[in-house]
């Protein structure tokens, strides 16, 4: 590009100086070597003849960033995150440092120290441009209606929750290229006011095994578990369900057909928590289950509501044919559940306790590590 901007300049000042026969020479030699089309190259020309000055405007600057001595630290912490996006990283940034240098994982001198107290969220995502590489895939639904809707009604219709305790839940199979035969599933939930995350992996979709998976989700929740909402699977859209709602005394609602905005919350985790973590591979031993709950139950669930920032969507308005979205300020699961006035204070002591014990870069390699073993099972003849 540097070379191409050198001889535009010089073709501009031949351009516009020649005769009308020989333009038309001087412009077919340019479009040739620069590979141009003609009336681009001649609007190029035109503007480089006119204004010179900002003929170099698209040059990269010399002078080098100042947060450069900081990129390699930032790629560090940005990892041990799971990628997220400029505005996630630079919310928790401050724990981030804090706890890399409690464990030693992290050294910044002084300098380096200030500049990550003064980096912007701007100059955080300029620094990680080169980094990013998003991945998504689209996958089939397995999931199908049932006949009990008529019994339990749209969230929609209901009233909007504002107390912690609501889960949105949805399978996430695990079949790989195929779906013959039985296959395991993760159970997915998501707490619609706080984002705090539960997941138990279920060996088929049998309704014992969601009402079984449920029950361990329940348990290892900060608060008391008030209603479900699910899509209309035959796997949620039961008897058998429907009785243990009724048991406990909880909500449960379910989203329009076809209406994917309906299970907002709970959609997007089945990408970032699951997709995004586990692959697409089939995995359908107990062996192999056995592992994903173990991974579930323990470190991902607290690398996820510790140490994973989201932003809630809190209006939208259109301006013009454009829709602009208005997001809160990026927090974890753990925040929200501490900023909540429904939660007890008891509970919010006993995490903050646990919190003080988690070491992210402990949590993310034992996460890696895990992933790794579960990788190595496809390998090994079962």
């Amino acid at each position: 590009m540097h070379s191409r901007r050198e001889l535009t300049i010089i073709v501009a000042r031949r351009y516009f100086g020649a005769t009308k026969g020989n333009k038309s020479v001087i412009l077919d030699e340019f479009c040739s070597n620069c590979n141009y089309e003609r009336k681009y190259a001649i609007k190029l020309l035109r503007k480089t003849f006119l204004y010179p000055k900002k003929a170099g405007a698209g040059q990269r600057r010399s002078k080098g960033s100042k947060y450069l001595p900081i990129k390699r630290t930032m790629r560090t912490l940005w990892e041990v995150t799971d990628y997220p996006s400029g505005t996630r990283l630079h919310a928790v940034l401050p724990i981030l440092v804090a706890s890399g240098i409690k464990y030693g994982e992290i050294n910044p001198n002084a300098k380096q120290l200030n500049l990550l107290g003064q980096i912007s969220i701007a100059t955080t995502d300029r620094m990680l441009k080169s980094e990013i590489r998003i991945r998504r895939r689209r996958i089939n639904g397995q999931t199908k209606g049932g006949r009990l809707k008529y019994e339990i009604p749209f969230a929609i219709d209901c009233e909007r929750v504002v107390v912690p305790g609501t889960l949105e839940i949805d399978l996430v199979v695990h079949c790989g290229e195929s779906a013959m035969g039985e296959f395991i599933n993760t159970l997915n939930s998501t707490d619609i006011v706080t984002g705090w995350y539960e997941a138990e992996a279920i060996m088929g979709k049998s309704q014992r095994a969601v009402d079984a998976a449920l029950e361990q989700i329940a348990r290892r929740l900060p608060f008391a578990l008030a209603g479900i909402d699910s899509d209309n699977g035959t796997e949620f859209i039961n008897w058998n369900l429907k009785r243990w709602a009724d048991r406990r005394r909880i909500t449960f609602t379910r989203s329009r057909p076809y209406k994917k905005n309906d299970n907002a919350h709970i959609e997007q985790k089945n990408f970032t928590h699951v997709r995004k973590v586990i692959g697409y591979m089939r995995l359908d031993t107990k062996a192999q289950q056995a592992m994903l709950n173990d991974l579930y139950r323990n470190e991902l669930r607290l690398y996820i509501n510790f140490f994973q920032p989201s932003q809630k969507l809190m209006k939208k308005e259109r301006i013009g044919s454009r829709i602009k979205r208005v997001y809160d300020t990026p927090k974890t699961p753990y925040q929200r559940v501490l900023d909540s006035p429904d939660v007890p204070s008891h509970i919010k002591r006993k995490l903050k306790v646990q919190y003080k014990q988690l070491n992210v870069f402990a949590i993310k390699r034992s996460i890696d590590r895990k992933l790794k073993l579960i990788a190595d099972t496809l390998r090994t003849p079962s």
